[in-house]
């Protein structure tokens, strides 16, 4: 399949978002046929499940997926050196995952159970892309990124098929099986013969916390917000409602971290990464979404009776096009290993939207609240990003 897409007359790189972006579509697509087949409770369920197996997978990665791409592209260390190693990580992980879901399942926490099951599976999927990404090549990053999501639409699909709405949790185990056993084995072959070289764990395990932190504070997000909208007292069709609007938001930030990658895969190879400019083509997207968003938001305080829907619509849209601005000018900090700053940043947006959707939630619906905590930090954190971009690279 590979030999073929090389014959495709688009650039690897678009090849790469391309297959990303069918991932993009088949998540919401998910989202969408629980909604049109199983209805917004469900969707809830569904929504709340889903974000809870991604925090932990990112959670459990421990950053180790960034600091193998720091390794291989910083210090030319080739990445079947640390295959034994991760070996041994993977059944340790696997290991302590079996032992924690024995524990759960005596505490009849169904959910916990699947999630921890899950984790071999999700983190053997990170690192595997990071793998295939170094060694293959943007377009194989870009299909076993999309893996995942068309597995768990497959399965959506004969749910809703079956009007089956309980069981979203095997559903996503299952998946995760699928797509991690499948990536995990390419990038095994991938790799190449086994290698005998000395390389710094210590190096690995500093690079690799510093952006884990980042990660698993991103990841924990979409989980948090719905926890508090479940918290705050409202009901399951509230929850369902605000899962949707996440997933909209998701689709930029998503998009983003398409792109951002393969902008760090070009980044790193310079000795003073910078952003020169934004093509006019992003540009002009972006004001006009931004045009779209303003007239929504105007029509729903004149048209009271639209603004159920039209104004998180409005409010998720504005934070979406402030989501990829900011992710863009984090990549290019990442490049020049500000790893604190990203961490920072990346705790305080946690909190702050936290805390803003709690305060927001009592006086708007919750798909408005979160998308307007959401509009709030990303705003921040694109000006916060852009100025230290703007600044000269250390």
């Amino acid at each position: 399949m590979t030999r073929a897409l090389r014959y495709w007359p688009v650039p690897p790189a678009l090849q790469a978002v391309v297959w990303q972006a069918l991932g993009s579509a088949a998540t919401l697509g998910a989202a969408l046929w629980v909604t049109a087949s199983l209805g917004l409770a469900a969707q809830g369920e569904f929504g709340l499940a889903k974000s809870w197996f991604d925090a932990a997978a990112a959670i459990c990665a421990l950053g180790l997926p960034q600091g193998l791409l720091h390794l291989h592209y910083r210090r030319a260390l080739p990445l079947a050196a640390m295959r034994p190693w991760l070996a041994r990580g993977g059944l340790g992980l696997g290991t302590a995952a079996l032992l924690a879901a024995g524990a759960m399942l005596l505490a009849e926490q169904r959910l916990a159970v699947a999630v921890l099951l899950s984790l071999p599976f999700a983190v053997g999927h990170l690192l595997a892309r990071s793998v295939l990404l170094a060694q293959c090549g943007p377009v194989v990053f870009g299909i076993v990124t999309a893996l995942p999501a068309l597995c768990v639409l497959g399965g959506v699909a004969v749910f809703g098929v079956l009007q089956q709405s309980q069981g979203f949790d095997l559903l996503l185990l299952a998946a995760a099986a699928l797509a991690g056993s499948t990536s995990i084995a390419m990038a095994w072959r991938s790799a190449g013969q086994m290698s005998r070289v000395e390389w710094s764990r210590t190096e690995l395990w500093q690079v690799s916390l510093k952006s884990w932190l980042q990660g698993a504070f991103a990841a924990l997000m979409p989980a948090g917000l719905l926890a508090t909208v479940t918290w705050s007292g409202h009901d399951a069709i509230a929850l369902g409602a605000a899962s949707l609007g996440l997933h909209l938001y998701q689709l930029f930030a998503v998009l983003a971290g398409y792109v951002a990658p393969l902008l760090f895969d070009h980044l790193a190879r310079q000795d003073r990464p910078a952003l020169t400019a934004w093509p006019a083509a992003a540009r002009r997207a972006a004001m006009v979404l931004l045009g779209l968003a303003s007239i929504g938001v105007l029509a729903s305080a004149m048209r009271p009776p639209l603004a159920a829907w039209l104004l998180p619509l409005s409010l998720m849209l504005t934070a979406g096009i402030a989501a990829v601005a900011a992710r863009v000018h984090a990549t290019v900090l990442l490049a020049r290993g500000e790893y604190s700053e990203l961490s920072r940043q990346a705790f305080w947006r946690l909190a702050l939207a936290l805390g803003l959707t709690a305060l927001a939630l009592r006086w708007l619906p919750a798909a408005a609240a979160v998308a307007l905590a959401l509009l709030v930090i990303e705003a921040l954190s694109w000006w916060r990003a852009a100025a230290l971009t703007q600044a000269a690279p250390p």
